[in-house]
């Protein structure tokens, strides 16, 4: 363990700074990660015990996923979801005012006993996304496809929503 005070140096480079308005300035040397100790022990965790210890911190469900693009045009919006392992039948789609709602499921693949995982970095297990749209949208004429792993909703924006001239008198 490594403690560090008020002085330290690394490659001739002091940790601390010039006092600027009282304040002591702390600045990380270059190409030094403060978070290093922690990965190696992550892998080291890894592979004693298989990809198990990783693969919790990683399971579908967090607030971002799935990874989304929304793509803002004229008449409509594009949301683009990554949903690679997902089948139509596992996604539920809902929009209430501004707010699109992506919810789903991710089913494990079928389990062979002979087989256990060496790496595992693919989430398994529901996951629900709120995405806040920035107009407001036609729901009745959406319409969502899911090609190639990639969910894209199409929205057209309602009448309220898009700009309107006014004649200036």
């Amino acid at each position: 363990m490594f403690w560090w005070h008020r002085g330290c140096t690394l490659v001739g480079r002091s940790y601390y700074d010039k006092k600027e308005n009282g304040m002591t300035i702390f600045r990380w040397p270059s190409g030094w990660d403060p978070f290093l100790g922690l990965r190696q022990v992550q892998r080291e965790l890894e592979r004693l015990f298989g990809d198990s210890v990783g693969a919790a911190s990683r399971q579908v469900g967090g607030g971002s996923y799935p990874p989304v693009n929304v793509l803002n045009g004229p008449e409509e919006l594009i949301v683009q979801c990554e949903l690679a392992g997902c089948h139509l039948e596992d996604i539920d789609l809902s929009i209430t005012g501004e707010t699109l709602v992506v919810k789903g499921v991710k089913k494990p693949p079928e389990d062979d006993s002979e087989l256990h995982y060496q790496r595992r970095e693919r989430g398994v297990g529901e996951f629900s996304r709120t995405i806040v749209l920035p107009d407001r949208v036609d729901a009745d004429r959406a319409d969502a496809r899911l090609e190639a792993g990639v969910l894209t909703v199409r929205l057209p924006k309602s009448e309220a929503a898009k700009p309107k001239r006014i004649q200036v008198k």
